[in-house]
């Protein structure tokens, strides 16, 4: 009986709703004879929708992004600066960007925890524009705002110009030179880490660059049929990952024009 609750409750509410629509379209489909190819079509589109929705289809799209970097430092009492990626904001009930997204927030929470632990050696840097010009500040200042909330006492720089993870290297690129640092740590999300360590490579060639993760968005863990249930949140997870996935390629791509 729970697993029925659980079935109906996934289908009855979208991605899953949408699955079942684009499955009753493709039987109205199949029932008129020139609309064959019609009907497999919207077959295979409801499958596909279906799996990207699942722990299991994220886990099969994103996973490969978010296992690709393992955590890195720099030696022991060795000055870094630490490079804190911005993640969108939250909203209060007049839009105000009142603190960072869930990711950022995320990012932040990560940073502070590892800067706390490397006080002597850090400087943290918040990364992150007004990117659309429609939020009341930039998204920098609501991590830096949200670091000193976590109880950090250190100095913040604030790069408030940035709109893309490129721009978040190369403005911060002169950040980092001008205070004399050869070692840089990014923190991102485990699926946003290899398309900014992409840039921090083309961005800043003369640093020393490490990754540090500050989570990730899949289940490594095949747990039963709540894996294969679609759900809104896996059906996110894999659109991130897919849109990491085609920048990566694209930036590739540009690259190989360039050249």
């Amino acid at each position: 009986m729970f697993l029925l609750y659980k079935l109906a409750g996934s289908m009855i509410v979208p991605p899953g709703l949408f699955v079942l629509i684009i499955l009753f379209l493709a039987w109205l489909a199949w029932k008129e004879p020139r609309r064959k190819r019609l009907s497999i079509a919207l077959c295979i589109f409801a499958f596909i929708l279906c799996a990207m929705s699942t722990s299991a289809g994220a886990l099969l799209i994103t996973s490969p992004l978010e296992t690709l970097y393992k955590a890195k430092l720099p030696p022991q009492n060795t000055d870094a600066a630490i490079l804190v990626l911005a993640g969108g904001s939250s909203y209060d009930d007049k839009g105000s960007s009142v603190q960072p997204g869930v990711y950022a927030m995320e990012r932040v929470y990560a940073a502070v925890k590892l800067a706390k632990s490397r006080q002597e050696h850090s400087v943290l840097i918040m990364s992150g524009g007004n990117v659309f010009g429609a939020n009341d500040r930039s998204e920098a200042e609501a991590m830096r705002d949200a670091a000193k909330a976590m109880g950090y006492e250190g100095h913040i720089l604030v790069e408030k110009w940035s709109r893309t993870t490129a721009e978040n290297m190369k403005q911060s690129a002169n950040i980092i030179r001008q205070r004399g640092l050869n070692h840089v740590i990014i923190v991102t999300n485990g699926f946003h880490m290899p398309r900014s360590m992409q840039m921090a490579a083309l961005h800043m060639p003369y640093l020393q660059i490490y990754p540090f993760p500050s989570g990730r968005l899949t289940d490594p863990v095949i747990r039963g049929l709540s894996s294969f249930l679609p759900n809104s949140s896996d059906l996110n997870a894999s659109c991130l990952g897919i849109k990491e996935w085609v920048g990566i390629a694209a930036y590739k791509i540009i690259g190989l024009v360039k050249r």
